[in-house]
């Protein structure tokens, strides 16, 4: 009897603690509940306010996915809201605030005051009216037992009393879960108190139950109907007893007794919107087969659809385990098959080779005495190949070399016929203007108004700078031929120089009215000469604004592609004929021609271009189609 006392006194004690603990969680979880509005009152007096939602994940009722609230209660409360701001014409936030345990939800809902809702598919019940007030029932509540699908099915309550104790049953605490597990255990012992009851298990939350039935071979326990089906046609190995079920009055959500919400809830629960959306929410998360499983059971018209639903599965998986298991055997055969096959044609080889490394060796014995007669003979052979072969490589070398010059000079010469074509034709026209106004200047300058010397002065100075620009681009490439232009590479951010070089370039574009625009993707790497780069980019910059017609847009891109660095600079402008287009980049090619405002150029820009790029290690070329714009594409190395 003292020992009874004494446990009793133990136990006592051990309560005591778990309860402070308890207090101590549900304290710490208030702690970190943001503030609501005080009342309904107060967010139709301001015509604005905050909710604070307390919620514990429970798929498919309410969970969290991609930062977004999703499930039957969350879109049941976005749909609420949506009402009283039409109804009422107030602005109400939900601020969502997961809490980890089922248990504590309840707690923190009784203790709160103001605007606080619970959501967590509560069922409801006589017992919790009492201290919470449940609103917007939404669906019939009914809890079934099940169990891994390792666990018999039991036709009757008697088969399973009596094997009850051999199995663990899981559930959240505070939930009717385990009230239904406790009331199955009184129920147990009162048919028959010899038999030891089931041990229970407390999972994390409600949504771990199914995770910790479908892990346990002898594990069962309580769960809603819904969340049943779900997860049973995802084919989690666990299966409905069909005995024990529960039907209670519904699902809902919770609020404090002394909240004053009850005007817009019953308004809402009322309306015609509220049904609509129920009914659209429902079969977006449950389907139509399933809801109307749940509809079948509520109101007693049977279960033929689950048992139905049920075997098909189970059909599925088990053809699909045949054709597993056949296919296991016909790759056990196929595997054996290769494996003869494979040993049988290394045998092959093997005696192939050792018959190949017999004659080999009996033919290389024969060579090798015939060797050692020719190798004198050799030597001396030999001796006097080298040195013809000497003088055959100085002569070689000697016509390479000719060869070599020859083709150089021919370059040259073609390369100077050229150039001189170009100086002739691209001179010739601005020294003829220049003439032709200084003849205007020195004849007629007395007849002339002011207004008139003033254009020719204008125009005049034009064709000297569109002349210097030629000489400055032809020195340039002079000197690029002569190797005489510096080529200093070095790593660096081609973001800045894109950038530098379209602000000086941005007065330009905004006088002839081009849009300039511009795409750069962070932190650009290369390896090249910036010098040479910002020359680059300048002249194609220079060639888009030339050949855009006023409004017209004109777009940079750079990026990285291929271990690549690309840039990209297009415009909607005139485009190029497909005869110029290919031989743009060489000398032949080089031609210069106005632009859409009727400006000048040199022609030798985009020549220089190629030479510096090609100088860099890289490529250019063009995409261009007339009447439809060109887009200039250029390559530099990626920054190791």
């Amino acid at each position: 009897m003292k020992k009874l006392h004494v446990a009793a006194f133990v136990f006592g004690i051990g309560c005591f603690f778990l309860c402070l603990y308890n207090f101590s969680v549900y304290a710490q979880q208030d702690l970190k509940i943001p503030p609501a509005s005080s009342s309904w009152k107060e967010i139709l007096t301001k015509k604005k306010g905050k909710v604070v939602v307390l919620w514990t994940k429970l798929e498919p009722f309410i969970y969290q996915k991609n930062m977004v609230m999703l499930g039957i209660e969350a879109d049941l409360l976005k749909d609420f809201l949506k009402f009283i701001r039409k109804e009422y014409q107030v602005k109400v936030e939900l601020d969502w605030k997961e809490i980890t345990n089922f248990n504590h939800v309840l707690f923190l809902i009784k203790e709160q005051k103001g605007c606080y809702i619970g959501a967590a598919a509560f069922s409801i019940t006589a017992e919790r009216k009492k201290y919470l007030d449940f609103f917007l029932n939404y669906l019939p509540d009914i809890s079934v037992m099940i169990s891994n699908e390792a666990v018999p099915l039991y036709l009757d309550s008697m088969s399973f009393y009596k094997d009850a104790h051999r199995y663990v049953a899981y559930t959240a605490e505070g939930s009717t879960y385990e009230k239904d597990l406790i009331d199955l255990q009184k129920q147990i012992a009162k048919t028959d108190s010899t038999l030891p009851p089931f041990q229970i298990k407390y999972a994390r939350g409600t949504e771990n139950l199914i995770e910790l039935i479908s892990q346990n071979a002898n594990a069962f326990g309580f769960i809603d109907l819904p969340i049943y089906l779900q997860y049973y046609q995802q084919k989690y190995p666990i299966k409905r007893q069909f005995i024990f079920k529960r039907i209670r009055e519904g699902n809902a959500f919770i609020m404090p007794k002394n909240h004053d919400w009850h005007e817009p809830i019953a308004k809402y629960a009322q309306s015609a919107q509220f049904r609509a959306a129920r009914n659209l929410i429902l079969q977006k998360y449950l389907g139509s087969k399933n809801l109307e499983v749940v509809y079948d059971i509520y109101a007693g018209r049977g279960e033929e659809h689950i048992f139905r639903q049920e075997k098909a599965i189970q059909d599925q998986l088990m053809l699909e385990k045949q054709l597993e298991n056949e296919r296991q055997k016909r790759l056990w055969l196929t595997s054996i098959i290769i494996a003869i096959v494979i040993i049988f044609i290394i045998l092959i080889a093997l005696g192939f080779y050792y018959y190949r490394y017999y004659i080999r060796e009996r033919d290389n014995q024969i060579l090798r005495i015939k060797n050692e007669e020719i190798e004198q003979q050799k030597a001396e052979i030999e001796a006097q190949r080298d040195e013809i072969e000497e003088k055959n490589k100085k002569i070689s070398q000697a016509l390479w070399q000719i060869q070599e010059q020859k083709r150089q000079l021919e370059e040259l010469n073609e390369s100077k016929d050229k150039f001189f074509s170009i100086i002739a034709h691209d001179l010739r026209s601005p020294i003829n203007s220049l003439l032709g106004f200084t003849n205007l200047l020195s004849n007629y300058a007395d007849a002339m108004t002011t207004e008139e010397v003033k254009k020719i002065s204008n125009d005049l100075n034009a064709s000297l700078k569109n002349v210097l620009q030629l000489i400055e681009d032809l020195l340039t490439w002079a000197r690029s031929q002569m190797g005489r232009i510096e080529f200093n590479p070095k790593v660096f951010i081609l973001n800045e120089i894109i950038r530098e070089e379209l602000e000086l370039s941005s007065i330009l574009f905004e006088k002839k009215e081009i849009d300039l625009q511009y795409e750069l993707q962070p932190l650009l790497m290369t390896y090249a000469d910036p010098n040479h780069i910002k020359f680059v980019l300048r002249n194609l910059l220079t060639n888009a604004l030339k050949f855009t017609n006023k409004k017209g847009l004109v777009r940079v891109r750079a990026f990285y592609q291929s271990e690549k660095v690309w840039v990209e600079v297009e415009d909607n402008g005139v485009g190029i004929p497909d005869n110029v287009k290919q031989n743009l980049f060489q000398i032949g090619g080089v031609k210069s021609s106005k632009g859409t405002d009727n400006e000048q150029g040199t022609g030798l820009g985009l020549l220089l271009c190629k030479e510096f790029i090609r100088k860099n290690d890289g490529d250019i070329w063009v995409e261009s189609e007339e009447g439809k714009g060109s887009k200039f594409i250029f390559v530099l190395k990626k920054a190791e």
